[in-house]
């Protein structure tokens, strides 16, 4: 496996469950102690046409090379916050500079790291400016190909925790408010 371009001491805040700053975690140790909760954003981009804009993660990532995710993803560094995290990883991600909303805040767990996990929406038709080190590329899905089970995308466990929220919203009937005016 080619190294890490991640940087294992990136600093972040430690919290607890109600989202409190208790502390500050090491990359690297949070990403391999799942009791180090720590905060992450998930920013899902639509296009026009209702699809989804995933990325493919670099083969260079520390967790889930390979793997697809939500179109800009991150950890939030200490002293910022979701939504300044969510526009930074937009541009750093996808090279555009995009308005988003935020959804809901999760927890999201794994064998290697524990989440609180911000979920924000954009829309975007495009062009996008992959970044290399983060990315594989990405593409556009249609949300009925993405609840198929055959074939199936590995998707991180945050991806699937966002798409899941974003099938809530579309059965509600309030995906719609949520994307209008983006």
């Amino acid at each position: 496996m080619p190294p890490t371009t991640d940087n294992p001491d990136e600093i972040f805040d430690l919290i607890d469950n109600a989202d409190h700053v208790i502390g500050h975690v090491r990359r690297g140790d949070a990403h391999r102690n799942p009791a180090l909760l720590h905060r992450s954003v998930q920013v899902l981009v639509f296009d026009d046409a209702g699809r989804i804009l995933l990325q493919r993660r670099s083969a260079t990532k520390d967790l889930f090379p390979g793997y697809y995710c939500a179109s800009a993803s991150g950890h939030v560094i200490s002293g910022d916050d979701y939504a300044e995290t969510a526009r930074r990883e937009i541009e750093e991600e996808l090279g555009v500079s995009l308005d988003v909303r935020f959804i809901e805040k999760v927890v999201v767990a794994s064998a290697f790291e524990t989440e609180m996990t911000a979920l924000f929406v954009a829309r975007s038709n495009g062009p996008f400016d992959f970044n290399t080190d983060e990315t594989a590329g990405g593409a556009f899905f249609e949300r009925a190909d993405l609840r198929a089970s055959e074939p199936r995308l590995a998707l991180t466990p945050a991806a699937e925790s966002a798409l899941a929220a974003i099938e809530r919203l579309a059965e509600s009937g309030t995906l719609a408010q949520c994307l209008a005016g983006l």
